[in-house]
């Protein structure tokens, strides 16, 4: 298939690229129609095709340099024609002009051409032969019906993989669409991906099914990670101060003070041996002392050496050891509470997510603290003991130290801490992450809820058997081949010429109602041709619609066998140029119909284009049947046309370009008439081309006729009276308008005057007050006009 040209030097043609003219991501399709008016470089087009059909450049046009591009990107080139792959069959005046000489010949004659005909005994024979093997469908015999049967066998087999298939699309597209997309736990949209769709399901559970169950997370785990993505960003915390306890220090200076030895200056033996009377006596010193002179318990006098007995007794240096055990039992305490009251963090202060972890690493830290605490107490006790009395040793027991764990704990708190004021910068991508694990946990529940596995396994199982039937339909599809391709040839060497003129005639009856003209085969093979004959006699005044119509049905007859063998067709290429004469109103439907009848709608052809000048005819076009493509295998089909125009450039060269919108999408050429006008109202006079100059008159007339009849709707109003009442008044504007219309439109009566060269000023003067007064008097038209044109 063509898929763009580049002209480098052929015709009219010149320097011209299709990638600046048209668009790198545009090209032909494969059905194509071209809009040009006459002389614009149509046929010049048609007659590059003519050189690929027949492998060698026209004979006009021996310097000519063009490139093909094909479909698969390769490229056929004026000196490489030989190569191209496909098969050309071309329509313009050149095929007329060697096939058919009545335009150009006094005899008439035809160049004859063969399509099935006269039946050869001994041929048919083998093709009855051939068709009793091939047999058929409603006999329900032949290699035809077995393979057909296998065909069906595949066919239920496809149908039912797709119901599954389908199916289980349908579970996973209501997954997507109706659960996950609308779950904010699971799925939210972002600039990158607004939406989340069944492909995204699909590409997901190939993520995850190989280990389901290892995605599947428990209730509660959900639970958690459900909540966390409501958590908002919260305030760094401050780390906790790492220093570790001095439970090593403590026990050594609780060991010194229970081991120091104390020796009073003159024993009081019952003082040393009653530690309670020892601290009654202390505690009296010190309320009765200098204070009274009787004893507070019983009331007996002092004796005044007593007070010299009990300083000797409690001497400075006991006193000074108790005072340091107070002092040891008090930091202890003190340090028992500060450790207690160390951590300050709050389990509110962290994200939801680290909670658990906060509160595991508390109570851990909780039943460290009670063990410490307790070793300290033992401290106290036997603190407490030994300042109760004074004078005797005692010997720690050996404590666990609890500090290291304590130290470690600390630093597991600021772990944490510095995990809570990370997860600050990076929420979002948590929350993603988690997200994330929730939706493949609730995907990898739903697969095994629907058994997932088992239903794809079903589906495979079917694509294995139809793979053994398409292995079964092979050698089948190779017999029947053989045997349609041994068919073909024998009809081939069938061929009668004398049927290529019945086939003609067949067209001309059934298309146009044409009976009195007829193509006659005379003389005998290999000196056979045909003449056309009206009622029987030689027909030696057609006129130009009638050559056209007989033109083109032989054109369409010579390709019949072609067109019928399919394995032919889809890979032809059909070039139609301007079928429709210019006196051929009459048979423009019908040709469009020959069209759409043997080649269109059937689609026998692998690309077709179609060129015109004739806007009648273009209408008709757009009613084809458009064949059909899929860009992406699960997209919809489209339509595989497009719509170029041909133009004549500032007079010299001339340009294949994209249709405009209003000639693709607009029945008439009401858009295109006001299109041609404008360009000459504000085009530069040496850049109004000569097709513009030549067709302006008649293009300016059947414009204002229309627009003025919609304008004033009535039969009562001449044409000359709505021109007035548009332009209100402005007579020197209207008399300028209706001598165009009149003197270049119509020449009937002024022959000479279509001798004389059009004054290109007057076109664009002309052109401009008509398209101001539109604007002026009607600037909702115009400016849809301008829009339809833009």
């Amino acid at each position: 298939m063509i898929s763009k040209i580049d002209i480098l030097k052929f015709g009219l043609f010149s320097e011209y690229e299709w990638n600046k003219s048209i668009g790198k991501e545009e090209s032909f399709r494969r059905l194509n129609i071209i809009y040009g008016r006459n002389y614009s470089g149509k046929t010049t087009l048609s007659r590059i095709m003519k050189c690929v059909e027949q492998n060698k450049l026209h004979k006009d046009y021996n310097n000519g340099n063009f490139k093909l591009t094909l479909a698969d990107n390769s490229n056929i080139k004026h000196n490489t024609l030989d190569s191209f792959p496909g098969r050309m069959r071309v329509y313009n005046t050149d095929f007329i002009r060697e096939n058919l000489s009545w335009l150009h010949k006094e005899d008439g004659s035809i160049v004859p051409f063969t399509i099935l005909g006269a039946k050869n005994i001994e041929l048919e024979a083998r093709i009855s032969e051939i068709n009793s093997l091939l047999g058929n469908m409603e006999d329900k015999n032949g290699l035809l019906h077995e393979y057909n049967d296998v065909k069906k066998l595949i066919e239920d087999n496809r149908k039912l993989s797709e119901l599954k298939n389908r199916s289980i699309d349908d579970k996973l597209r209501n997954k997507a669409n109706d659960h996950i997309k609308i779950d904010k736990s699971l799925f939210i949209g972002t600039a990158a991906k607004k939406n989340y769709t069944i492909t995204d399901i699909v590409s997901e559970i190939d993520l995850i099914k190989a280990d389901i169950n290892k995605h599947i997370l428990p209730t509660q785990r959900v639970k958690e990670l459900t909540n966390s993505l409501n958590e908002i960003n919260l305030p760094d915390i401050i780390p906790l101060r790492e220093v570790k306890p001095g439970f090593t220090e403590a026990v050594s200076d609780t060991t010194e003070l229970l081991s120091r030895k104390i020796k009073p200056t003159k024993v009081m033996t019952d003082l040393i041996e009653d530690s309670l009377l020892q601290e009654w006596v202390r505690q009296g010193i010190v309320i009765h002392n200098g204070i009274k002179e009787t004893c507070g318990f019983c009331g007996s006098p002092i004796p005044l050496d007593l007070w010299d007995k009990l300083a000797v007794h409690f001497n400075q240096e006991s006193e000074a050891l108790r005072t340091e055990i107070v002092e040891k039992i008090s930091r202890l305490k003190t340090a028992q509470n500060n450790l207690s009251s160390f951590i300050t963090l709050d389990r509110n202060s962290f994200y939801q997510s680290l909670q658990g972890n906060f509160e595991q690493l508390n109570n851990e830290w909780t039943d460290l603290i009670n063990l410490y605490k307790l070793r300290i107490d033992t401290l106290v006790d036997h603190l407490k003991k030994r300042e109760e009395n004074i004078f005797q040793n005692f010997t720690l027991p050996e404590l666990n130290d609890y500090s290291d764990r304590i130290y470690e704990h600390i630093l597991k708190f600021n772990a944490l801490v510095k995990e809570h004021n990370i997860k600050t910068t990076t929420l979002v991508k948590d929350q993603m992450v988690t997200r994330e694990l929730l939706r493949y946990s609730n995907i990898a529940q739903f697969i095994k809820d629907i058994d997932f596995n088992s239903l794809k396994d079903e589906v495979q199982d079917l694509e294995n058997k139809r793979k053994e039937l398409d292995s079964a339909k092979l050698p089948l599809q190779d017999k029947i081949d053989a045997l349609m391709e041994e068919k073909r040839k024998l009809e081939t060497e069938m061929k009668d010429e004398s049927k290529g003129a019945e086939l003609i005639n067949q067209y001309l009856s059934h298309f146009f109602g044409h009976n009195e003209l007829k193509l006659v085969a005379e003389g005998e093979a290999p000196k056979m041709s045909f003449s056309i004959k009206r009622d029987n006699f030689p027909a030696n005044n057609l006129s130009e619609g009638e050559c056209s119509l007989i033109s083109f049905c032989y054109f369409i007859a010579k390709i019949e066998d072609e067109l019928t063998d399919e394995s032919i067709s889809k890979n032809m290429i059909i070039y139609i140029d301007d079928p429709i004469s210019s006196l051929d109103y009459n048979h423009i439907f019908f040709m469009f119909s020959l069209i759409e009848n043997v080649i269109a709608k059937p689609q026998k052809y692998g690309q077709l284009f179609i060129s015109t000048h004739n806007l009648d005819f273009l209408k008709y076009l757009k009613q084809l049947t458009y064949p059909k493509y899929k860009p992406q295998p699960t997209s919809k089909d489209k339509a595989d046309h497009n719509y170029f125009m041909i133009e004549r450039q500032n007079k010299t060269f001339s340009i294949i370009r994209k249709s405009p919108d209003y000639m693709k999408e607009y029945v008439t050429e009401f858009n295109y008439l006001f299109h041609q006008i404008y360009n000459c109202s504000i085009l530069p006079e040496n850049d109004i081309a000569m097709q513009q100059q030549f067709n302006f008159g008649n293009n300016l007339r059947k414009f204002l006729e229309a627009y003025t009849f919609y304008k004033y709707p009535s039969n009562k109003i001449a044409f000359s009276q709505r021109l007035e009442k548009f332009f209100e008044g402005d007579r020197i504007s209207m008399t300028l308008v209706f001598r165009m219309i009149n003197e270049y439109s119509h020449l009937e009566n002024q022959f000479d005057r279509s001798m004389i060269p059009i004054e290109i000023g007057e076109i664009s003067k002309i052109a401009k007050v008509v398209i101001e007064k539109i604007k002026q008097t009607d600037l909702h038209q115009y400016n849809s006009l301008m829009e339809s044109i833009n």
